[in-house]
């Protein structure tokens, strides 16, 4: 296996061959940016002027440190440890000019901080859309609206792995209508991949979107490991998406190679619901790699370039 040849990097030696989790074909993608990523030129054919990354996370250095120090702990390798001005370049190098900084509380205490911290700094990221995050605790309601009617955010995001967080816990409850009548979307990592969770699953997702059916939920990893169950609610629930994020890459940390191929006809079908999504910075290759493998699926230049591109601005409304 080979890793390839990019611009200059921070990262440690490859260690993907002594990953937990399997890969597709025989080779690794690379893993450092080519100096003239191959994908801009067939962006720009199908009409699309950059790319627009619903799924990019931005933590305070220390906290960021700590979470590559987990990866680094199961060989999951790290594509982009550099810091925090490069990462932003790379977004740019790789033509994502648009792109969110998601970040997410695992303990009481932490989420309305993380807010004050991206609040305070997005500004720095050239194309940064805040996102903040909220956890079940007191307090929550108010500086969720602060978040939205001081700060300006436009989104949330939610971990319900990493966080043992029961979207259906009642703390939440006046929450989700405050951001259900502001139509703020939520991006919520609800799925059981790469592993499972306390309140993870679809059990636990179906029962939530059911009671707040007008709010602008964004699933992703489009719901892996379970894809096809997460597919099947979008014809019912148009403020519903999903994003690719990891889904259809040569890791295979959300799906066995099945699952993945067999998700490839959602997205012409819900062509208007599905985001694309990198897991910016930590993905043990480039981001030529998930554009790429985008751009090589059978399915219509249309809906390409609205997954790369125009669903995430009709989103947010530019």
């Amino acid at each position: 296996m080979e890793e390839g040849e990019g611009v200059k990097s921070s990262n440690k030696p490859d260690i993907r061959l002594s990953s937990p989790f399997s890969w597709r074909g025989e080779k690794f993608p690379p893993i450092l940016d080519s100096e003239s990523p191959d994908h801009l030129g067939r962006i720009r054919d199908l009409g699309i002027p950059y790319i627009f990354d619903i799924h990019t996370h931005f933590f305070p250095e220390t906290v960021m440190k700590l979470i590559w120090r987990w990866f680094d702990n199961v060989n999951w390798a790290i594509g982009y440890r550099l810091p925090e001005k490069e990462r932003v370049e790379r977004l740019h190098h790789n033509g994502i000019k648009r792109f969110t900084t998601l970040n997410y509380a695992h303990k009481a205490g932490m989420a309305s901080s993380l807010n004050d911290w991206t609040y305070a700094n997005y500004r720095n990221w050239e194309g940064a859309l805040p996102f903040g995050t909220f956890y079940p605790e007191e307090g929550v309601l108010s500086y969720v609206k602060r978040a939205v009617e001081e700060y300006g955010f436009r989104g949330f995001k939610l971990h319900c792995e990493v966080s043992k967080l029961n979207l259906n816990h009642p703390e939440l409850a006046e929450t989700f209508l405050f951001l259900q009548a502001k139509q703020i979307p939520i991006l919520i990592h609800t799925g059981t991949a790469p592993l499972p969770g306390e309140f993870t699953g679809i059990q636990f997702f179906k029962p939530f979107l059911e009671s707040y059916p007008k709010l602008k939920i964004i699933v992703a990893h489009m719901g892996a490991h379970e894809i096809s169950a997460y597919a099947s609610l979008l014809e019912s629930y148009p403020n519903l998406g999903l994003d690719t994020t990891m889904v259809f890459v040569d890791f295979l940390a959300t799906g066995k190679e099945e699952e993945v191929d067999a998700a490839v006809s959602y997205l012409e079908t819900y062509q208007n619901q599905i985001y694309f999504g990198s897991d910016f910075p930590n993905i043990p290759y480039n981001l030529n790699h998930p554009i790429t493998k985008i751009l090589d699926l059978s399915i219509s230049g249309e809906a390409k370039q609205k997954i790369l591109y125009r669903n995430a601005e009709n989103l947010f409304h530019k």
